[in-house]
């Protein structure tokens, strides 16, 4: 074979070669199923529901309802919880209360970020613990869907899931709880969450 032969069908490999890895880059990334990932969360929320109402009786059904027992297991319920929080404490209520199952058909929490809060609570905090007011970035209010509209209060922070960090962050949750007056407008406030910069859950506390 002559060599401008070889190099043709050499150029001609490279060609081939790069367009099938340039198709396999700008493949889409395949979908997350939101419907599946509810009826995870809802299906492991309705069972811990119905363990704590067998456990505990009507007095423990009453207190996961009204006193947002429900909101504050979903916190320590592991990833299945973490993927849609609103599902797993929707599906918690139905089972505490002993209703028929009725998993949601999409994504049940609804994330927004809160710009107008943020500036708020760093000036509040500028005053009270200036240290700490260069961790935070954001704030982000997390709807659950439930019928009294709970929600939580995420904190976005900079910090690490390291013991110093951690002490930080306890630190920042109570000026926020100290911050926060208690006026929820038409929902209530549940939980504040303080997150690291990879989102992990670095402190957590009652609002």
């Amino acid at each position: 074979m002559h060599a401008s032969h070889r190099l043709w069908c050499l150029a001609l490999s490279c060609c081939v070669l790069a367009a099938a890895t340039v198709s396999s880059c700008t493949e889409p990334a395949p979908v997350r199923d939101e419907k599946r990932t509810a009826r995870d969360a809802y299906a492991a929320g309705y069972e811990k529901g119905r363990a704590v109402r067998e456990s505990g009786g009507k007095g423990a059904s009453i207190a996961e309802v009204v006193w947002g027992g429900c909101t504050r297991r979903a916190l320590d319920a592991g990833r299945v919880a973490e993927a849609d929080r609103g599902a797993w404490v929707r599906g918690c209520l139905d089972g505490v209360s002993e209703r028929a199952k009725d998993p949601p058909d999409g994504r049940v929490t609804v994330r927004t970020q809160e710009k107008g809060l943020l500036p708020e609570f760093l000036e509040w905090l500028e005053e009270d613990n200036h240290a700490l007011v260069a961790h935070v970035s954001a704030i982000t209010v997390v709807e659950l869907g439930t019928p009294g509209l709970d929600f939580d209060i995420e904190v976005t922070t900079d910090y690490r899931p390291r013991a110093a960090d951690r002490f930080d962050a306890e630190e920042m949750s109570a000026e926020f709880v100290e911050w926060w007056d208690g006026d929820d407008g038409d929902g209530k406030a549940q939980n504040l969450v303080v997150r690291g910069s990879r989102g992990e859950k670095i402190a957590a506390r009652r609002l």
